[in-house]
């Protein structure tokens, strides 16, 4: 379990708030591969429930509006990748714990896809961006060419507590026109 939340945490480090860099070309998802954003895998795990200062002991966030951001990584299956995307979780763990305006986050992913997902609530937009523009967050990016198959991407929306689900998620990722990465 510890291991995947913090494979899991580091997608959304390499991965969130649309940032674009070089990445392999995108491979296109056939439409009956169970493996797709916009479709939660077969074998998803989420890594712990909704966690973080703005979700109360029952595990639910407060009521409010805010900035809700997911990501959908589809990991290269090398030893390269993997030792990258490590590497990434460690400088990560340090600055999210920490970071003004973050309110929630979950992190899940699949063996069998090989994808990581993340969840995130943040107080505002100015907060999400901020998270984005931090050094660790810049560095994790600079490696997603080096992580990702392709096809990956993030997105973003307003939203209350009752946005902050992984089926919402999927619903935006699936919309979501931005590059792939």
């Amino acid at each position: 379990m510890k291991r995947l939340l913090a494979a899991v945490l580091s997608s959304l480090v390499v991965t969130a708030c649309g940032a674009e860099m070089a990445a392999p070309p995108p491979t296109k998802e056939p439409e009956t591969d169970p493996c797709q954003r916009g479709v939660l895998e077969p074998d998803f795990q989420a890594a712990s429930a909704l966690q973080g200062p703005g979700v109360d002991a029952n595990g639910q966030l407060s009521p409010g509006s805010y900035i809700i951001s997911s990501t959908y990584l589809r990991m290269r299956s090398t030893v390269e990748a993997q030792t990258e995307f490590d590497a990434a979780v460690v400088d990560l763990n340090e600055t999210l714990a920490t970071q003004p305006g973050l309110l929630a986050i979950q992190f899940g992913g699949s063996e069998s896809c090989n994808t990581k997902r993340t969840l995130t609530v943040w107080k505002d937009e100015a907060s999400m961006y901020q998270f984005v523009a931090s050094p660790p967050h810049r560095r994790a990016m600079l490696k997603v060419g080096v992580m990702s198959r392709g096809g990956g991407i993030v997105t973003s929306w307003a939203g209350d507590e009752r946005g902050a689900t992984w089926s919402e998620a999927i619903e935006h990722l699936a919309r979501e026109t931005r590059p792939t990465y």
